[in-house]
């Protein structure tokens, strides 16, 4: 492996939970919330990415769909890599794991017999951020 650069070994699934109650009216102004959680940890020459979607679908209190879904991605790391570990861990990292756990949100809703949720995109930079500043 080159030196200056990380390379993607794993992502792992690490935690899912769907539920949703059995009638949802869809026509009514339901309201998607998404918190998303980026952790880091470094073992020797691997960083350790786990990052946590929280979402649910709600009418004022009452929710009707809650899921949380928890993928850890392993990144291995050169001796002098290009991008900083914290930057990398922060930014890059969650943005190679997000897709796969959009996908995973995706399939599960349509098992559960609704509308397949479909995620944003997410600009990790600007997430990064707001996380900095608090």
């Amino acid at each position: 492996m080159k030196s200056n650069t990380f390379r993607l070994l794993n992502i792992i699934l690490i935690e899912s939970s769907f539920k949703r109650k059995p009638i949802i009216e869809f026509d009514k102004e339901l309201k998607n919330n998404i918190n998303i959680d980026i952790q880091n940890s470094i073992e020797g020459s691997n960083l350790y990415v786990t990052v946590t979607l929280k979402f649910d679908t709600a009418l004022h209190d009452k929710k009707f769909i809650v899921s949380k879904i928890k993928m850890l991605g392993i990144f291995e790391f050169g001796d002098n890599p290009k991008l900083s570990i914290e930057d990398f861990g922060h930014i890059n990292a969650p943005a190679i794991i997000f897709p796969y756990i959009r996908e995973h949100l995706s399939n599960v809703s349509m098992k559960a017999g609704i509308q397949p949720i479909l995620l944003p995109p997410i600009n990790f930079v600007q997430l990064a951020k707001k996380k900095s500043k608090k």
